[in-house]
Parts: structure tokens; C-alpha cells; sequence
């Protein structure tokens, strides 16, 4: 391999791996465990495969927008989809604030409430339509009112002391008796990377939920680090989120790799349990992969080698799904392939449908139309492209407001 695998690439490398996966010499009953000592059966594991394989084929489908020039964004959540499992250990009544590539979280949440349509809400997001849930197509991020999802900016770890604010308030609000959005007993989760984990937000939030478990004051708090080893093209120093945030007073501190969905659910298990029942803040640090560089335009192979590109391919979070589930005897290669498809297929313009298909629409109106103004009213650029030079600004008044009700 001299290039970096691309969404063609990464697509193939997953149906050889599965397709040579050994067919299970029986079924299983699924509501049984997939592994002695863990809570994952294989019915919540078929569920989570679901997650992870829709998150997947958003990915490949922000690319195909690209190519078609009917998509403006391609950060992908591929190689970080075990973070499904983290979605599983929680309420969908737990407030959220995600990082970037958690797609798998978001499909896994969505699927909690009833109703609830995550591609649609991801794909208006990759074309910035203004019909999009939560920003209307100011700029792709993962929230939905609905979903408990709270909305980050572009700006990585500005988040992380929105969620020590919101666990802060969950507890003064019990206090204090007074009314909140959000149950007593919840658990806030926010998610991050690893580049995010040297940011000054991300160190002050940390030191503050230390400083705050020390003083024994409640404070029902999840971080979870997605570690891929990669800040863009800066590599993370080997073990640098370990030695960091490991020992940090009044911080549980967990780990697991985040390939493997048994240990991210059994990791992600004990973590909120120790947060809802302690009232205390936890770390969770999952090791994962990064399988589509930082984004479309990113040439990954100016900087890493060709042994690397391979051996996170060999990680990828799916085909260790996939691997569970076969050898469990939950599911044979076949059904997984098919079902990997079929989640291809549920929209138009789709890479899985026919190419003499024209599919999805990217623009649900015109660019005059859809786009909308800053706080001062003058028209801002979205999505790299200019506004039209006649365009009707709207109101800055008009814009449906991204804060939670």
C-alpha cells in the first residue's frame, strides 16, 4: 500500500476481512453473553453492529457527497464507531456533548428514542441544509434537542466546560430544588479526542472536576477520550492520555480498546455506574483507530507509513464486531455483509444504490435561500461557498436558535 486507504479501500478491506471470517458451527441463543463475565448479549450486540455499520456508511456517503459536489463536509467517525457501546451504558435522558467523530454514539442514542431518524440528521448536516436539527446547516456537528444531544462549536475541547457546567448544575439543581431539563440522577458524557486532551479547556475542565471530587462535592460527570494517536497529522506521544489523565485525584480513571465492543461496553458499564451511583467524575480512555485520515482533503501518506495504514485497518472496530458476533455464533459473515448493505441502501444517492441512479438531492434550497447571517446581519459564507452577491440577507432574528430549550 503505497497511498492512504481511502473510502473505497476501507469499504473493501471490510468485506474481505468479514467474508473470510469462519462460519459458526451453530447458532446461539442471543440473549445469552458473548463472553463469560461480560453483560453484552447478543441481541444488544446485533443492535450496537446496527450503530456502528449506519455511522460506517455515513462516512462513505459524506465522501460519495464530495465527489459529487453535493456534500461539504467528510470528518469522519470511521475506526471510532466502538464508542456505540458508550451510548449503550447510558439513559437517552443523559445529557451529551459529543466530539466530532462520535457517530456511532449518536446513531446508538437515536436509536433509544422512539421516533428518531439519525441519517436524516447526519445528512443534512453533511449538505448544510437548513433543515438540518440542530444548527440548520450552520456547520455539521451531532445534536438533536430530542436526543438530550447538546450541540458543540468547531472549536475542539470548547465543549468540555459547557459539560462540567451542565454535571455541576444537575447536582445544584437536586439541591436547591428547582426545576431542570435533565433527571436527578443523570449522568453528563462528554466525548473528546486526543489532540483535545492537551487543549487549555481541556485541562482546566479536568483540573476543576478534580478539584470539585476533592472537596467531595457531587459531580456526575463522564469524559471520554477517542484516542486515535493522531492530531491531524501530529502524532500523540505513545501512552501520553494514560500518563496524563491516569492518576488524576478524584478522577476514575478506565481504559479499554476500542476496537473490541465487549470491553468498550464492559468499560463503559462500570464507568457510569461509578458516576450515577458516586456522584463522582470518571475518565474513560478508549483506544481507537483513525481509518479515513482527518478528512477528505488530508493526505494521510505524507506522513505515516504503509505499515501503520495496514495495521489500523487490521483494527478496524467493525470487523471486531463482526468477529464477536461470528464466532459467538449470534451471525454468519453472509447475514452481516447483508445487513451491512441494507443499511446502504435505506437512502438515495447512496454508494450501494445502482450508479445509473442520479440519488440524493444534496440542496433542499437554493443556496440564496438556505443560508443565513451572523449576529450582525451581514451574510456569512457556508460551507466554503460565497453567498450570492444580491442575495436577501435574513434577519440574524430569524435564525433558529442552536441552544437547548
Amino acid at each position: 500500500m503505497t497511498e492512504a486507504p481511502g473510502a473505497a479501500e476501507v469499504d473493501a478491506n471490510l468485506r474481505r476481512s468479514v467474508a473470510a471470517l469462519a462460519r459458526p458451527s451453530g447458532v446461539r441463543d442471543p440473549s445469552l453473553p458473548l463472553r463469560p463475565g461480560t453483560g453484552l448479549t447478543g441481541t444488544a450486540a446485533l443492535a450496537l453492529f446496527e450503530a456502528q455499520a449506519t455511522s460506517r456508511q455515513l462516512d462513505l456517503a459524506a465522501r460519495s457527497l464530495q465527489a459529487r459536489g453535493e456534500g461539504f463536509y467528510t470528518i469522519a467517525s470511521s475506526g471510532h464507531e466502538g464508542d456505540a457501546a458508550v451510548a449503550a451504558a447510558l439513559r437517552p435522558t443523559d445529557p451529551a456533548l459529543l466530539h466530532y467523530r462520535s457517530g456511532g454514539f449518536y446513531v446508538a442514542r437515536a436509536a433509544q428514542v422512539p421516533g428518531q431518524d439519525p441519517v436524516r440528521d447526519v445528512l443534512r448536516g453533511l449538505v448544510a441544509a437548513a433543515t438540518e436539527p440542530i444548527a440548520g446547516g450552520r456547520h455539521k456537528v451531532f445534536g438533536h434537542h430530542d436526543l438530550a444531544v447538546i450541540p458543540q462549536t468547531s472549536t475542539i475541547g470548547s465543549h468540555l466546560p459547557r459539560a462540567l457546567g451542565v454535571a455541576f448544575a444537575v447536582e445544584r439543581a437536586r439541591r436547591l430544588g428547582i426545576d431542570s431539563p435533565w433527571p436527578e440522577d443523570a449522568v453528563v458524557v462528554c466525548s473528546f479526542g486526543d489532540a483535545s486532551a492537551n487543549h487549555s479547556t481541556t485541562t482546566g475542565t479536568v483540573n476543576a472536576a478534580s478539584h470539585l471530587s476533592h472537596q467531595q462535592l457531587p459531580l456526575p460527570l463522564l469524559l471520554v477520550c477517542e484516542d486515535n494517536g493522531w492530531g491531524i497529522s501530529v502524532r500523540t506521544p505513545q501512552d501520553w492520555v494514560a500518563a496524563a489523565y491516569g492518576h488524576r485525584p478524584g478522577l476514575r480513571y478506565l481504559t479499554a480498546d476500542g476496537s473490541d465492543l465487549v470491553a468498550v461496553h464492559d468499560a463503559a458499564r462500570e464507568a457510569v455506574d461509578h458516576v450515577r451511583r458516586r456522584r463522582r467524575p470518571a475518565f474513560l480512555h478508549l483506544r481507537t483507530v483513525r481509518l479515513l485520515a482527518h478528512a477528505g482533503s488530508d493526505v494521510e501518506s505524507a506522513y505515516r507509513t504503509p505499515r501503520e495504514l495496514r495495521e489500523d485497518l487490521a483494527r478496524d472496530p467493525l470487523v471486531g464486531t463482526a468477529r464477536l458476533l461470528v464466532e459467538a455464533g449470534m451471525a454468519g459473515p453472509e447475514e452481516l455483509l447483508a445487513r451491512y448493505d441494507a443499511i446502504g441502501r435505506r437512502w438515495p444517492g447512496s454508494p450501494r444504490r445502482s450508479s445509473g441512479s442520479r440519488g440524493w438531492r444534496a440542496r433542499p434550497r437554493s443556496w440564496s435561500r438556505s443560508r443565513r447571517t451572523d449576529r450582525t446581519g451581514s451574510p456569512s459564507r457556508r460551507c466554503g461557498r460565497r453567498p450570492r452577491r444580491n442575495a436577501r440577507p435574513r434577519s440574524a432574528a430569524g435564525c433558529r436558535s442552536t441552544s437547548r430549550r
